[in-house]
């Protein structure tokens, strides 16, 4: 019962303690109707998307995995609030434009975690996410959070390069789904990252938690996870769906 309360303690402080909040959704297009797509949705972004006080949006095209070649169309908000701001127009557009031409899967509700995340200062706006997927149990909630918690430190205490966005989901998610987004410039980017950056992360996680602290706190996080609860997916943004980077 303890254990319970305390779960359920957890997850409150981590939706509480957020830098902001997002509505997800998968958009599916068939191959021979991207190029109207893509032309439609960017003029939509362009008009209703790039100024301040108009919603937020960063589109991904998904690079692997079943929806692989299509689309993530990610709204962000400072406050849940903000989605009950509707976009008549800008929403009319965009059914006119390219309502018929996809499929809208999913619609979720994230919160970013301000504890979990780490941001590096003025760092420019990369493309490329490396995105791991964790469903876990209620029951060992305790172990996987630690593990999130110990690796935003040992980040900031190295100083690594590249932010890592840390989202549990809040609407529309069966289990405690989690999405840990790190950013890259591209794949040799990425390897680049998990070379000389993710050695350091490792011995400064040991250095602070103790010898094979982070190995020992991995398996952990490993037992903590439901059957295929954990999926590896990449995703690059499409600037011209997205809004700009310094538009709030």
């Amino acid at each position: 019962m303890k254990k319970i309360i305390f779960t359920l303690f957890l997850v409150f402080a981590i939706n509480t303690i957020t830098a902001q909040v997002i509505q997800s959704r998968v958009l599916v297009v068939d191959q021979a109707d991207m190029k109207k797509f893509v032309d439609g949705a960017s003029k939509k972004t362009k008009l209703y998307n790039s100024k301040k006080g108009q919603a937020n949006y960063l589109t991904f095209r998904v690079i692997t995995g079943k929806y692989a070649q299509n689309f993530v169309r990610m709204q962000v908000a400072d406050s849940i609030k903000e989605f009950d701001n509707i976009d008549t127009e800008g929403n009319n557009y965009w059914q006119n434009k390219v309502g018929s031409l996809h499929e809208s899967i999913g619609n979720r509700i994230w919160s970013m975690s301000n504890e979990m995340s780490y941001f590096v200062e003025n760092k420019e706006r990369v493309n490329h996410r490396r995105i791991i997927y964790y469903n876990f149990n209620d029951s060992e909630a305790e172990d996987f959070w630690r593990f999130r918690e110990r690796v935003k430190k040992a980040m900031v205490e190295t100083k690594y390069g590249q932010n890592m966005n840390v989202l549990y989901c809040n609407s529309g998610c069966d289990g405690n789904l989690v999405q840990v987004r790190f950013h890259h410039k591209n794949f040799a980017g990425q390897s680049k990252d998990y070379g000389l950056s993710y050695k350091n992360l490792v011995e400064k996680y040991n250095e602070l938690y103790g010898k094979d602290a982070y190995e020992q706190d991995s398996q952990k996080v490993d037992e903590s996870l439901l059957p295929n609860g954990r999926m590896v997916r990449h995703q690059v943004l499409v600037p011209e769906l997205s809004s700009p980077a310094n538009m709030n």
